[in-house]
């Protein structure tokens, strides 16, 4: 009947993350190995081996980008750590940090920045300062001064290389540094504006379904008041024919006729409702009112039986809005049919608890649990979401736990009241 909102699916994401890396991974290999055949460089034993291994982790990624089993952060992270199995050594055996192919190690850095949370993209950048300083001090390069003749012939060139590479590293430090902090800082800001964007979505589509099904409402009262009142009149002219000739008959038109008032002491309310949307003038007493929306449940449902147990000020008075007792019959409601399903016949709990700040009521039932509560057959849950968007928009909540002696489910209204101010007496 409505549009649903599709879940916030975080691991759909991982898991295209993860093909990007695959991905990225590859054309990195391809790149290292055309360059080297390009540059008639034949790669060394040691190089080839952890070219080798860089396809196999390759691989293990690919196979495990496929979707059909779920991938979560840390299994992402750690496919992130997976190129410092192949990638540090493979710069070790071919050029050292003199290798141009080294700024590849800000790669894994970035991504993990942009996809993980900070404590991983700080990690991350401090694995990846430390092969970067690791190279720098074993594996500096050919022309770093490793060959003691090098070293002798070209001591001022052999100078400046080591001040070059001291550049690098100051310059990949501060690189990582500010990938870490500012890349995963704006990274952060936008997955928290998805997550927020996604939520107002959801409350977006509530209010949606909330709006059709008040109109539907509307058109409805206005379809049933006519024939409600041509039921009413013929109720009153079969009573008035009928006299006290059969008491059965009496007591079941009596019946009759009250259930008709019922309906239109309904459509009344939605009237009021619409005339005062926010029940400015409803200041009453807690008790009386949970007494009249009991009367009007038990009316409705001649079945029910329930347990009431009151702590509060009694002669408090305190604002009431309209819909309150419609959440209230609608949850009595959810609890009783509940009971019923599972040929349980326990009255319903509730107990009513209130201050002048808060009023808190729950409603606890005996029915087979708060998964299967509601059976497909029996509705839609129209009056559960009615009953949360209406506490919600009053600045409360509905809250469904399993009860904690046997079966069923405990439903808990929370929500803040305003009370009465006292009249100060004239001195």
């Amino acid at each position: 009947m409505f549009a649903a909102v599709p879940p916030f699916d975080g691991d759909r994401t991982v898991i295209t993350n993860l093909r990007r890396l695959t991905a990225l991974r590859a054309i990195a290999l391809s790149a290292y190995i055309g360059v080297s055949l390009w540059l008639a460089d034949v790669l060394s034993g040691g190089a080839l081996v952890f070219v080798l291994l860089g396809v196999l982790t390759t691989l293990v990624s690919a196979w495990r980008a496929r979707g059909s089993v779920s991938v979560g952060r840390l299994e992402f992270f750690g496919h992130l750590l997976m190129d410092w199995l192949w990638l540090p050594p493979l710069l070790a055996f071919s050029g050292g940090a003199a290798n141009p192919f080294v700024t590849y190690l800000l790669v894994p850095l970035t991504i993990a920045a942009a996809t993980q949370p900070r404590v991983y993209a700080w990690l991350m950048a401090a694995i990846s300062i430390a092969i970067y300083t690791g190279l720098m001090i074993f594996f500096p390069g050919v022309d770093g001064g490793h060959t003691g003749h090098a070293a002798q012939e070209m001591p001022t060139a052999s100078s400046e290389f080591y001040r070059h590479l001291i550049g690098m590293w100051a310059t990949f430090t501060f690189s990582a540094l500010l990938i870490a902090g500012f890349v995963n800082s704006m990274a952060e800001a936008l997955r928290s504006r998805d997550r927020h964007l996604h939520k107002l979505r959801q409350e977006q589509a509530r209010r949606d379904q909330v709006l059709s099904l008040g109109t539907l409402a509307a058109g409805t009262a206005h379809e049933l008041a006519s024939p409600l009142q041509t039921i009413g009149l013929l109720v009153e002219e079969l009573q008035a024919q009928r006299g006290h000739s059969n008491d059965v008959a009496e007591q079941d038109l009596a019946l009759l006729q009250q259930q008709v008032s019922l309906c239109k002491q309904a459509l009344e309310q939605l009237k009021s409702r619409a005339r005062d949307p926010e029940g400015r003038d409803e200041f009453q007493p807690v008790a009386r009112f949970l007494e009249r929306s009991l009367e009007r449940w038990q009316l409705l449902r001649p079945e029910a039986r329930f347990a009431l147990k009151q702590r509060g000020p009694a002669a408090l008075e305190v604002r009431l809005p309209l819909t309150l007792e419609q959440t209230l019959i609608n949850l009595l409601n959810n609890a009783l049919d509940a009971s019923l399903a599972a040929g349980n016949h326990t009255p319903v709990d509730i107990v009513a608890e209130w201050d002048g700040e808060r009023l808190n009521v729950q409603i606890s039932d005996c029915g087979p649990g708060i998964d299967t509560d509601k059976p497909a057959s029996s509705g839609f849950g129209i009056g559960l979401l009615l009953s949360k968007t209406a506490l919600a928009q009053l600045g409360g909540r509905l809250a469904l736990k399993a009860r904690a002696q046997g079966a069923g489910t405990v439903a808990t209204i929370e929500l803040p009241l305003s009370a009465k101010p006292r009249e100060l007496s004239p001195p």
